[in-house]
């Protein structure tokens, strides 16, 4: 039992090492102390379901680790400090998923989020071979939801938030054939985990509900056409109609720098809710480990269908029944720097088949665009 309470522990708080003088979220001074050894820190972990602001308050106290166990910030959550100096009131927790909050730490909607607040996961039947995510992991995921002629809500590609109000999707997901077939775009969905699951618990965690945006504006690359095979410049932007609202659930990726290199071997991963190896959409958030390809033998593999790939397109995977899925266009490679934060690399485009062994998929390579995406969002925002 102990060591099913080390696992769930672990899960909940990050790694890294603090000195033994700490500060506690509300601005005490303190100790960095065992949880073990702070009863009230500890009390709050022991209560059963977890709600989301105990997670994010313990989270935030976390100073390091002793072994597997967490070292805390040792003190008191907010609701006990306020009831040792306010009388006891009657209170209702304000929703954490109005996308109309504006929180002041957030930065400008004209950029994409400074590498010191994007790309930090709480986290060290799917996408093709892949297994299910964490409640809370890759909580930068998009689902991109189309307005269908039974007026209904179709989630058919992924995407993936780099600031406060845009997504990064493929620009095959924003024009062509999808708003023939499908509908057109009209929202996106963050902070989900579940599809079929209004409220999302995972062992008596709970997440905050997700938060549906409207699509104010798309910005589709000017080079693409979904005419040409090869589906070059397959890359886009969506601005959201509202900024979103942050929370363990809902956070930015940090995007690759312009000089960010991928080696042949590298593993990245793709995560979404394609299509798993029973050949239906996953309900459930996915992910899959998946190594870069050698672009020389993707290019002259891609030949053979008369696609002739550019140097903007990266090539990952390859492995049978493990690949990026119809229902996977548009999300993200992602890369985990060793500092521990997460970068895209690339976006999803497309693939011969889904899970062949042999055929990598391909991918548009998001370094060789960010001057592309800082001037759209500078013009956008004008």
């Amino acid at each position: 039992m102990r060591n099913k309470v080390l696992l769930l522990v672990s899960s909940l708080f990050w790694s890294y090492v603090l000195s033994d003088h700490c500060t506690t979220p509300l601005g005490e001074a303190s100790e960095c102390v065992s949880l073990y050894d702070c009863s009230q820190l500890l009390s709050a972990f022991e209560q059963r379901p977890l709600q989301s602001k105990v997670v994010s308050f313990l989270r935030q106290s976390q100073c390091g680790f002793q072994g597997y166990v967490p070292r805390v910030c040792c003190g008191p959550l907010p609701a006990q400090q306020e009831r040792q100096t306010t009388p006891r009131s009657r209170t209702t927790r304000p929703p954490t998923n109005v996308v109309g909050h504006v929180d002041p730490t957030v930065p400008e909607d004209s950029s994409p989020a400074p590498r010191n607040q994007c790309g930090v996961d709480t986290q060290g039947d799917r996408i093709y071979g892949g297994q299910f995510t964490d409640l809370d992991e890759f909580p930068w995921m998009a689902l991109l939801g189309y307005l269908t002629s039974r007026n209904t809500i179709t989630y058919q590609c992924g995407g993936v938030l780099f600031n406060a109000r845009y997504v990064l999707t493929a620009a095959h997901c924003l024009i062509g054939a999808i708003e023939k077939e499908v509908g057109k775009l009209t929202t996106v969905r963050l902070g989900e985990y579940d599809t079929q699951s209004d409220r999302d618990c995972v062992d008596n965690v709970c997440a905050d509900p997700p938060q549906d945006i409207p699509v104010l504006a798309v910005y589709p690359h000017q080079g693409f056409s979904d005419q040409n095979k090869n589906r070059k410049d397959d890359i886009g932007l969506i601005r959201l109609a509202r900024r979103v609202t942050y929370s363990y659930y809902v956070q930015p990726i940090c995007l690759v720098e312009p000089n960010g290199r991928l080696d042949v071997g590298n593993d990245v991963f793709v995560a979404g809710w394609g299509k798993t190896l029973n050949g239906r959409n996953s309900p459930v958030k996915l992910k899959l480990n998946v190594p870069i390809f050698a672009k020389n033998d993707c290019a002259s593999k891609y030949r053979q269908l008369g696609v002739d790939l550019t140097d903007r397109q990266i090539c990952a995977g390859g492995v049978f029944a493990e690949d990026a899925c119809r229902g996977d266009s548009g999300g993200p490679l992602m890369l985990r720097r060793p500092d521990g934060v997460w970068e895209t690399v690339a976006v999803v485009s497309f693939g011969y088949g889904c899970g062949r062994d042999g055929w990598p998929g391909v991918y548009t390579s998001v370094a060789n665009y960010i001057d592309w995406i800082e001037s759209t969002l500078q013009s956008s925002n004008e």
